[in-house]
Parts: C-alpha cells; sequence; structure tokens
C-alpha cells in the first residue's frame, strides 16, 4: 500500500492544525449520530404504531427463533409451503428481533427500524465520502426530502432499507474494483433480503458504465459477486428452500401475481403502479434529479464511471417504478446519490457546496406538503390488536388449535397474540396457492362468496376450531351468515375483529359457553 499523498500547502498559508484534523477525523461518528437521531425521531416520536402489517410477521419470527433456535420448518401455517419447506430469506433481519423479544412487540420493532434507517443513511454517507463528494453528509439526507413515499417505505421496519444499504456497497465496490468488499456484501445478500440475484444486475450496470467510459470490463467482477452469492447461500441454513423460494417471489408472486393480475392473488398496493398524477406529485423531485445526474454522468463519461454506474441504476429502477410502485424505495436515494456524485465534476468550484443546498431547498419546497401529510398518517396508525383483544383472544383460543383467517396480511398480528396456535397462511398467500391450488380457490372464496353450510366446510376441509378474521366490508355476507349457522359460537366482536368458535356437531346439543 502506497502513502497517502498530502496536499501541498499554500505559500503563506497555515498548514492544518492537529486540532482541526481531530475534528475531520470525528466528522464521521457526528453525521452517523445525526442519522440514528433522525431515525429514532421518525420511529419514536413519529410513527404510533408500525404502519406495515409484514412487521408482527418479522417480529414474530424473531420471537420463533428466541424460543425455537434457527427454523427449519414452519408448522405454525402448516398449509403453506412454507410448513414443511421453510426458507427464512430474512434471517439476519429476524436475528435483530431476537434479543429485543422481552420487549413490547412495537418498541422492538421501531428499535429495529431505527438501526435499518441508520444503516441505509450511513451507507449512503460512506460510499459518497469515499469518492470525495463534498457534503457528502447532507447528500445522504436528500432522499428524505425528495419524495415522501421514500420516507414512508424508509419508515417501514422491513428488511428492504437494509437491502437498500447493501446494494448501494454492492454498485460502487463492483465499479470500483473492490472485490473483497463486494463478495462480502453479496454474501450478505441471501441473508437479508429475497432479491439476492440483485447483485447480478448491479454488476452488469456496472460494467456497462466501464464499458460506456472508455474502460475495459472486468470478468472478474462477476466472479467474485457471484462467489460471495455462492458462499451466502452455502452458508444459510434453509438454502436449498431459499432457492426454490426465490423461484416463487420472483415468478410466482411478481411476475404472474402482480405483474400478471391474477385474480386470485391479492398482493397489496405496494405491487401496483403509479399513476401520472402520482408520478408528478410524488416523483417527480427524484425524475429530475435521476435525469440530470444522467446527463452529467454522461457527458463527463471519460473522467470515470462511478457517477455513470449509479445514473444508470437509478434510471433503471425509475423504469421498474413504472411497474410496481415499491421499487421507487431504490429509485429515490439511488438518484440522489447518483446527482450528488455527477455535480463534482462541475467546472464552476462552488458547484460542490452550493448544489446539495439548492436541492435540499427545492425538494423541501416540492414535497413539503405531502411529507407533512405522511408524517401525520404514520403518527396517526392506531394498534388494530391492542393487549386487551390479545388477552381475549387468548382465553378464548386454547394452544395448538387451527385458526381460520379471511386474508393472509393480518396473520403476523395473530402470531404475537395468539403464540402456540396455527393459522392458515402467513407472509405471503402464493406460498398457499403453491402448495394446494385447489384448497387455496376455495380459501380464497370462502370470505367472498360463502357456500351453503360454510361452518362445516371450514371445520372438514380445513379442520379450524376457530374463525379470526379482521374486519372487512367485502366479507359482511360471511359474517352475517356464519354468526347464525347452527354449531357456531360468536366468541367475539369488536371493531376490528369477528371470532367465532366452529363447534362438532356433537356438542351443539351442549349448554353454549358463557
Amino acid at each position: 500500500m502506497q502513502p497517502a499523498e498530502v496536499a501541498p500547502t499554500a505559500p503563506g498559508a497555515r498548514p492544518p492544525s492537529r486540532a482541526t484534523g481531530f475534528l475531520r477525523a470525528l466528522a464521521p461518528f457526528g453525521w452517523v449520530a445525526l442519522y440514528a437521531g433522525v431515525s429514532a425521531a421518525l420511529h419514536f416520536a413519529v410513527v404510533s404504531v408500525p404502519w406495515d402489517t409484514d412487521t408482527a410477521y418479522h417480529v414474530a419470527v424473531g420471537r420463533l427463533i428466541r424460543e425455537h433456535g434457527i427454523l427449519r420448518s414452519f408448522p405454525w401455517t402448516p398449509f403453506s409451503w412454507l410448513a414443511d419447506h421453510y426458507a427464512d430469506k430474512e434471517l439476519l433481519f429476524h436475528l435483530l428481533f431476537v434479543p429485543l423479544a422481552g420487549m413490547p412487540w412495537i418498541t422492538a420493532a421501531k428499535v429495529v427500524g431505527m438501526v435499518s434507517g441508520t444503516a441505509l443513511l450511513t451507507t449512503l454517507y460512506l460510499v459518497l465520502r469515499a469518492e470525495g463528494v463534498r457534503l457528502a453528509g447532507l447528500w445522504a439526507l436528500v432522499p428524505l426530502l425528495a419524495s415522501d413515499v421514500f420516507v414512508f417505505r424508509f419508515a417501514l421496519v422491513r428488511p428492504h432499507v437494509l437491502s437498500i444499504a447493501l446494494a448501494v456497497v454492492v454498485l460502487w465496490a463492483a465499479v470500483r474494483g473492490r472485490f473483497a468488499v463486494l463478495a462480502a456484501a453479496c454474501a450478505l445478500y441471501p441473508w437479508i433480503y429475497v432479491a439476492w440475484v440483485l447483485p447480478i444486475v448491479l454488476v452488469a450496470i456496472a460494467e456497462v458504465a466501464r464499458l460506456a467510459s472508455g474502460e475495459r470490463p472486468r470478468l472478474a467482477t462477476a466472479a467474485w459477486a457471484m462467489g460471495g452469492i455462492a458462499a451466502g447461500l452455502a452458508l444459510h441454513p434453509n438454502a436449498a428452500n431459499l432457492v426454490r423460494f426465490t423461484w416463487i417471489v420472483l415468478v410466482d408472486v411478481l411476475l404472474r401475481g402482480a405483474w400478471g393480475g391474477s385474480a386470485l392473488l391479492e398482493m397489496g398496493r405496494e405491487f401496483e403502479p403509479f399513476s401520472p398524477g402520482q408520478w408528478a406529485q410524488w416523483l417527480l423531485g427524484a425524475s429530475a434529479m435521476a435525469l440530470a445526474a444522467l446527463a452529467l454522468a454522461w457527458r463527463d463519461r471519460r473522467a470515470g464511471p462511478v457517477p455513470l454506474a449509479f445514473a444508470l441504476t437509478a434510471a433503471a429502477f425509475g423504469v421498474l417504478t413504472l411497474r410496481t410502485a415499491r421499487f421507487a424505495e431504490y429509485f429515490v436515494p439511488l438518484s440522489a446519490a447518483a446527482l450528488a456524485l455527477a455535480v463534482q465534476r462541475l467546472r464552476w468550484r462552488l458547484a460542490p457546496v452550493v448544489a446539495p443546498v439548492a436541492v435540499a431547498v427545492a425538494l423541501a419546497l416540492y414535497s413539503g406538503p405531502a411529507l407533512a401529510e405522511t408524517l401525520r398518517g404514520l403518527a396517526s396508525r392506531p394498534d388494530r390488536l391492542p393487549d386487551a383483544i390479545g388477552a381475549a383472544l387468548r382465553r378464548e383460543i386454547p394452544e395448538g388449535a387451527q385458526v381460520f383467517t379471511c386474508d393472509w396480511d393480518r396473520t403476523g398480528d395473530l402470531l404475537l397474540a395468539l403464540p402456540g396456535r396455527r393459522f392458515v397462511v402467513a407472509l405471503d398467500p402464493t406460498l398457499f396457492l403453491v402448495r394446494d391450488p385447489e384448497l387455496y380457490r376455495l380459501w380464497f372464496e370462502i370470505p367472498r362468496r360463502p357456500p351453503s353450510g360454510v361452518s362445516t366446510v371450514i371445520r372438514e376441509r380445513f379442520g379450524a376450531q376457530f374463525v379470526v378474521c379482521f374486519w372487512n366490508g367485502r366479507f359482511r355476507r360471511f359474517f352475517d351468515q356464519i354468526a347464525f349457522e347452527p354449531d357456531v359460537r360468536t366468541a367475539l366482536l369488536t371493531e376490528d375483529w369477528n371470532v367465532y368458535e366452529l363447534r362438532p356437531p356433537a356438542a351443539s346439543t351442549e349448554p353454549a359457553r358463557p
């Protein structure tokens, strides 16, 4: 390793003092502390209850790992493909919850959300700083001003936040030839996020940028990336199932379910595309940054491939966002990073200093009202399954009971409130469809178009002793029908939950429980 070059001191100028050098060395710690404060403020001072229902599932899995060790099966959802082909595609994320298992689940989720958010902002800062970007610490905060969509996704306690950080590291390491860093980041991907094939795409974009910049492509980059992924998969405790699981997610969930518009799969609004009006309201700032970065990076591509690699990647995610809204979580921060890298090459000497301030002010003016609305929404989320309701459910539903649910997205809440019980499906309905298409179709139809004798169908086909459904106006006919069928006892009715006990016919003559 060669010693670092020392910048010459201008005639008559004082060399940097020891105190100044010490303060500069402390600067990264100050920025990291700021990012931790921003993330903590968002999760602890703004967010009331985790918005996304998947969060409860992740907390529940962390608690199950604490109790049972690394999971090899998932008997708590016996109708899911995961039941006997378990693959924890977010194992490291779930391990973050293990030492927090004794906390209230909402507090544990906020702690992990703070850690994940800090990691993402810090990663952006460190990569920009490594590239010599002036005011890199401020640029790392720009995504939070650019779009309320990104702020909303940033506030969700889900592993995609860590995936964005890893994507930034993979892209930078690939284009810079930092092979050890690249391999390590790629090895982590199968442990953190289901999209562990994403590094291959990022490496391809990095090599395209190198080629466009007049440099020769390197086969070693792809070899190190694929070697890292292979190592990560080989070390994963659910390796064989993880490969199959990823195929299911990419083909059945994304291509056939979300993009194919399957009538039997309701995947959530995050898989839907943005309308033109939503683009203008939420992503115009990010689009302007991406286009400006792409133009500047292409003009100066001969000076080096890093800005062009980030600009091309941002543009690629922008195109994907036209089809699926959830890719905005990558599009926004990569657009900000790409612009930060591109403006460093502007001929105006003050551009690297003025640009981040001007961009931040312009974005705040553009997205300020939408950001304020999003923050108010995050602060007003009610707890749909408070402790009192959870205690009532535990009194009614014994451990080991099979529970029929009308939908899949609230199973995480139920796994937390009713440990030791079994549910129809969790995490993703596609995993039920893959395991038993005929039974899945029956489960899907029952709450929407209930057949005659629906309680008997549920009891015999699903082996369920209880029905627990989150209130949904579309299921009103089902609720009205099952409540008045013989051998059904309404166990609990609240504003949000309908709970019924399905008793065998032989027990129908017994006195009703108080």
